[in-house]
């Protein structure tokens, strides 16, 4: 596998990433977590850059509101998880930007998704990293599983509510693609977040007790299972590569300090993962599977990257990185080789 670097732009301290698209638009949108801005790139139009806001920032999660180039986004979740203004605002499409509604106060939501429930409803999951904090490193008031319902007519989160569990640096969220479900990484362990259906209410189950700060999956050996790769500890130096009953089979030393970007899926036929970490080399990574060992392929070096997804345009698959460390938003074009 091969990866060349197409497009660059810089923001200070750029975190969050989504790809943006409907029948009429495609979008990569940039938020950065310092009091920063905002930034559309236009994929139909060579990369063309729109403001959708400026000297905001503090963003963690941006989310596509179904069928539509709407987004709901944090903002206000400073550095050093000075996070007690935390909001999430929506950000709606006028046909040349964004205009900007907030939703509501969410002190110290790192991670949330909408999950489409029915007609302009959705389920809606809120986990704060803590619930409150004196420090940056004060972590003795633990976070919050928030669960309720995001109308979309209203703009508003309805019948909001926590779950009956408090966990440590609840830092990690990943939606099962066509599954009824997400995982939750904490110090507690993984958790697994059952929606609503038939009648249940919210169930979460305990599936590791290993302390895990970020998780992503792929049936990597191609064997009809799912794998997942985790970052052990918070922002940890540790990589396990888990089997589909959370069992390590592969477990690396400490050599990627603060672990942080993972992504998990195929690229050009190829099972695998994508990994950065933002300290030491601070390297992004594509990680397969080989003699059951992990095998490392260089996507680049030195950029401390924060948050990755990919993308297809145009018959050709891509990345987009918030290298957060080097400040810089980049493409990266895949190819076989």
């Amino acid at each position: 596998m091969k990866f060349k670097k197409v497009f660059s732009d810089k923001l200070i301290h750029c975190y969050a990433v989504l790809h943006l698209q409907n029948a009429d638009h495609d979008y990569l949108i940039v938020a950065s977590e310092e009091d920063a801005a905002c930034y559309a790139y236009n994929l139909d139009n060579h990369y063309e850059k729109t403001t959708v806001w400026e000297n905001i920032g503090g963003t963690m999660t941006m989310v596509q509101i179904p069928n539509t180039l709407d987004f709901l986004a944090t903002q206000r979740f400073y550095p050093g998880f000075n996070a007690s203004q935390c909001i999430i605002v929506r950000e709606h499409f006028n046909g040349i930007g964004w205009d900007k509604k907030v939703v509501g106060f969410f002190p110290y939501v790192h991670r949330f998704d909408i999950v489409p429930k029915g007609p302009h409803t959705y389920w809606f999951v809120g986990c704060s990293i803590a619930n409150s904090k004196k420090s940056v490193d004060d972590w003795s008031d633990p976070g919050k599983i928030w669960i309720g319902e995001f109308n979309d007519t209203l703009n508003q989160i309805q019948e909001l509510r926590a779950l009956d569990v408090k966990l440590f640096k609840n830092h990690g969220y990943y939606r099962v693609p066509k599954q009824n479900f997400s995982f939750i990484t904490a110090e507690e362990g993984i958790f697994k977040l059952n929606y609503p259906s038939s009648g249940s209410d919210w169930v979460l189950e305990k599936v590791s007790d290993t302390e895990t700060s970020d998780i992503a999956m792929c049936d990597v050996d191609n064997d009809g299972k799912s794998e997942f790769l985790t970052i052990e500890g918070f922002h940890g130096p540790y990589l396990s590569v888990l089997n589909a009953c959370f069992e390590p089979v592969i477990h690396t030393e400490p050599l990627t300090p603060f672990g942080h970007a993972i992504w998990g899926g195929q690229l050009e036929g190829e099972p695998g993962f994508i990994f950065g970490y933002r300290a030491g080399n601070r390297d992004l990574l594509w990680l397969t599977l080989n003699n059951s060992q992990l095998k490392y392929t260089l996507i680049d070096k030195n950029v401390g990257s924060s948050n990755v997804l990919t993308y297809f345009k145009n018959h050709e698959s891509f990345i987009l990185s918030a290298n957060r460390e080097s400040s810089e938003i980049a493409v990266y074009l895949v190819s076989n080789g």
